[in-house]
């Protein structure tokens, strides 16, 4: 009897350390997934501040804006003027490839066509059909009950 319950105990006592071994692991492997994750966080933040230093350091006033606006319609106009320039130049380049007749310069010439159709036409912008509503009539008010008085009355 006596050797039964040493066993047993011996038993529980590796359980137990087996067990206490198990939760070890858990937690390590927790921690670690803990870390990591708070990890990725602080990089996200991290980002986050340098694109929010990178705008606190711009000039949002009017003359800023102004300013910012002007360049962007100057660069407008340079693309402009190149694909003028790349237009007018088109029909000697296509007088050019079509003299050649050969495959390649007329295959490059209708691809370089077919860029700048799309870089020139304006972009439809299909709205979207509303919603169908179906209108349905309002439901006609119900009579009014008669109280027990006036029940009793009539």
């Amino acid at each position: 009897m006596e050797t039964t319950q040493t066993r047993q105990r011996a038993q529980g006592k590796k359980g137990l350390q087996a067990l206490q071994a198990r939760i070890g692991e858990l937690e390590a492997e927790a921690r670690g997934r803990l870390l990591k994750a708070l990890g990725a966080g602080q990089h996200r933040l991290s980002e986050l501040d340098v694109a929010l230093e990178r705008m606190a350091r711009e000039d949002w006033s009017v003359p800023g804006l102004r300013k910012r606006l002007d360049g962007l319609r100057e660069r407008a106009e340079a693309l402009r003027a190149t694909a003028v320039k790349r237009v007018n130049d088109m029909p000697a380049s296509a007088v050019s490839a079509l003299a050649s007749s050969t495959r390649v310069p007329v295959q490059n010439l209708a691809r370089e066509l077919e860029r700048l159709a799309k870089l020139v036409e304006p972009h439809t912008v299909v709205p979207a059909a509303p919603p169908q509503v179906d209108v349905v009539a309002a439901p006609e008010p119900k009579p009014a009950r008669a109280s027990k008085q006036q029940k009793v009355e009539v």
